[in-house]
Order: structure tokens, then C-alpha cells, then sequence
């Protein structure tokens, strides 16, 4: 296969991938532990393991051509080491359950709370107010 062609299908893939980890990590971890996780979390485990499995891609694709039908060192690596992310994203989004705000706390921020204030209007052409 011609280098340009296998870096867009990699490229292809990186992409599919990310689409596939969150929308995995939404289902199995729950889309509201997904809102309250800080940004840098999903950024980062996602972009890992979307490398991660290019990466594997990458290294069978290649050693396929060389070697015979056993997978290199390098793909059991890669494969422990995405193993390994997604044990850490499980580990964060249980961290977020775990303290995710309770239902009083929610209803309490979300109730405006109510304040008694007298309001007058002066009128323009009369000297008494209207309460």
C-alpha cells in the first residue's frame, strides 16, 4: 500500500476513533459523569487511547508484511498500555460519581431565592407614589 494512502486511512481511523472512545465512554460511564469531569481528563485519556489504537493499527499493518502470523512485542505493549487507559478513564469517572453532587445540593443552587422588596413608581406629574 502506498505511504500516502495508509497515513489518510491512519488519519481516517484517529478520528473514528475518538468518535467511538467518547461515545463508548457516554454509554458504559454515563453521559452526566461525562459533564461533570474537568476538560482535561477526556481530552487527554481520549487523544491516548485514539493513538493508542493507531498505533496498534499502525504496527500489525507493517508487521504483517515482515514477519509471519505472530503479532510483534510491540502490539502486545501498545495493547496493555491502552488497557491501561481505559482502566484510568473508568478509575476517573468513578472518581466523579462518587462525588457527583447530591439531589439537595442541585435543588437548592437551581431555586431562585425569594426576596421581598417594596417597589415604588414615582409618577411624573404627581407627587405621591404609587406602592
Amino acid at each position: 500500500m502506498p505511504k500516502p494512502l495508509f497515513r489518510a486511512l491512519l488519519i481516517a481511523e484517529f478520528l473514528l476513533a475518538i468518535q467511538v472512545l467518547f461515545t463508548l465512554w457516554s454509554q458504559v460511564g454515563g453521559q452526566y459523569h461525562l459533564d461533570l469531569m474537568y476538560w482535561p481528563w477526556k481530552l487527554g485519556l481520549s487523544l491516548a487511547a485514539a493513538s493508542l489504537i493507531v498505533a496498534i493499527t499502525a504496527c500489525v499493518a507493517t508487521g504483517s508484511e515482515t514477519a509471519g502470523s505472530s503479532l510483534p512485542r510491540r502490539v502486545w505493549l501498545l495493547g496493555l498500555l491502552l488497557a491501561a487507559t481505559m482502566v484510568l478513564a473508568g478509575a476517573v469517572t468513578y472518581y466523579y460519581h462518587s462525588n457527583e453532587p447530591s439531589d439537595e445540593e442541585q435543588d437548592t443552587q437551581d431555586q431562585p431565592t425569594l426576596q421581598q422588596t417594596h417597589h415604588h413608581t414615582r409618577q411624573e406629574f404627581c407627587p405621591r407614589t404609587i406602592g
